[in-house]
């Protein structure tokens, strides 16, 4: 094992012989390979010739998750022979592309310091880079053709890592770009057949598209999505960039928008709908209307008292019955 993966707790792989043929067997996500003793999560590359098998676990038993020793290990498959096999504190969300390259996130043994790191190699198991981050690691990705490859961290202390989308160029063993997605973690990632974009995917609503330097080219459909389904926190953020005297057409439509979300929060969740009839009750504001806007913010304030609208309301009510 080389000095940087006795740092990073990356382990040594071992190509094995074409000849090596186990037998396997799939149970849902996972694959169990008897022969090697091996029982893990898999994932195929989309033309299926590959597999990328990991278990986070250690050899000894089936503990796994976090604890302080007991290596992981990954096996890579090719035509179901076995190509590649290696150790790792805590591999996880494996991915292979069409020629064999593959990506593990390494969750890292316990310890009081937050960190995991990011791998990338080649189908002879060689490694072609790592990136440790002061956070934890959400997901990853990686293009059909294996030449980029894509990791996400979550909140962290470290400014510089947190919430990191970090791109990596395999071709040339480098990182690309590193930037925070305007429109948050996603559950998936596709580059585009000509290298120019990723596109970001989301549980709900179409994929979001940004170059890969982090410029948000599917900002428009973003918004539009969010404000059709009345979230709130979209009418926020576009009244915010409106700045003050935004256009009456646009309050107007952030006035519907809220009315979807108020019909679609649940009667138990009074902390939303108080914050939603609060922005509503701006809106109005914004028009003008501040009898409208009077009744949003009493409505918001009946929900949670604290929710930021009593001084706005007592000086419309004034105003109001002063006759102006």
């Amino acid at each position: 094992m080389g000095v940087l993966s006795k740092l990073f707790g990356g382990g040594a792989t071992t190509s094995k012989p074409r000849n090596a043929v186990p037998q396997i067997r799939f149970s849902g996500n996972f694959i169990d390979i008897p022969q090697r003793n091996f029982f893990g999560a898999y994932s195929r590359s989309p033309n299926g010739r590959f597999i990328i098998g990991w278990r986070d676990g250690n050899d000894e038993g089936t503990h796994g998750g976090a604890r302080t020793s007991g290596m992981g290990r990954y096996i890579l498959l090719e035509d179901g022979h076995i190509a590649v096999e290696g150790r790792m504190e805590r591999p996880n969300d494996g991915k292979v592309a069409d020629n064999g390259i593959f990506i593990l996130n390494d969750w890292h043994f316990y310890s009081q310091e937050l960190s995991r790191t990011f791998y990338a190699f080649r189908p002879n198991g060689e490694e072609i880079l790592h990136r440790r981050f002061n956070a934890n690691l959400y997901n990853n990705g990686l293009a059909v053709d294996g030449r980029y490859a894509v990791c996400q961290t979550c909140n962290s202390r470290d400014a510089q890592d947190s919430s990191i989308l970090t791109i990596f160029d395999l071709e040339r063993a480098r990182e690309l770009a590193r930037w925070r997605p305007e429109s948050g973690w996603a559950s998936g990632y596709e580059f585009s057949d000509n290298g120019a974009h990723i596109r970001l995917e989301y549980p709900r609503g179409p994929k979001l598209a940004y170059t890969l330097s982090g410029e948000f080219l599917g900002r428009k459909a973003w918004i539009d999505e969010a404000l059709a389904h009345g979230d709130a926190y979209m009418v926020a953020r576009v009244l915010q960039e409106a700045g003050d005297g935004p256009p009456a057409e646009l309050v107007r439509r952030l006035i519907a928008s809220l009315d979807v979300g108020l019909k679609a929060a649940p009667e138990s969740d009074a902390r939303i709908k108080a914050y939603t009839f609060k922005l509503k009750g701006e809106c109005f504001d914004t028009l003008t209307d501040f009898a409208a806007a009077l009744q949003c913010y009493e409505a918001a304030l009946s929900l949670d008292p604290k929710v930021g609208a009593k001084r706005r309301a007592d000086q419309i009510r004034k105003m109001l019955a002063q006759g102006r």
